[in-house]
């Protein structure tokens, strides 16, 4: 692992913010190979880990990784985390916007989610139900409208189409 000036300044301000907090949760993005956790945990871009002052075991925050044995359901495990996969850190009680965020360490999966919520709510003040409502009326209404309509010509009302292919006995 080399270690880059953004590393130690991202280390630094972690250091800091855990120091001044006491009990953070840091996101990371576990997908990639050189995130050190247990296998369960793996694949999950938005992984949070639990950061505690009052913990018995030491965690490290280095220049270029953070380092403990955390604990998953009772059981110890090494964890090494690159400071390059960590994207955020907010305390749990306190609003998320004041919190850290790196948005060049966001995952490509998380943003795409992130950029959809909002334009779901910048869309008149409509909730996420009720574009998934609309959308299942519409589908339903579609359907219903593809259902009435019959080929010319066509003597079987059950025949179905299938694009612009058709099942044929």
């Amino acid at each position: 692992m080399s270690v880059n000036f953004e590393d130690a300044l991202k280390a630094k301000k972690l250091r800091d913010y855990f120091n001044e907090q006491g009990r953070i949760y840091i996101v990371v993005d576990a997908i990639s190979d050189d995130v050190q956790v247990p296998d369960f945990l793996r694949g999950d871009p938005a992984l949070r880990l639990v950061l505690n002052t009052r913990m018995p075991q030491p965690i490290y925050i280095r220049d270029g990784f953070v380092e403990s044995n955390f604990s998953f359901s009772g059981v110890a495990h090494h964890c090494v985390i690159p400071l390059g996969r960590i994207w955020a850190a907010y305390v749990p009680e306190q609003d998320m916007g004041s919190g850290l965020m790196w948005e060049d360490s966001v995952p490509e999966t998380v943003k795409m989610v992130l950029e959809a919520v909002d334009e779901i709510e910048q869309a008149e003040n409509v909730s996420p139900l009720q574009v998934v409502q609309s959308a299942k009326v519409g589908e339903r209404a579609e359907k219903e409208e593809k259902e009435m309509i019959k080929p010319s010509g066509s003597k079987d009302t059950k025949r179905k189409n299938f694009g612009h292919l058709r099942i044929v006995k």
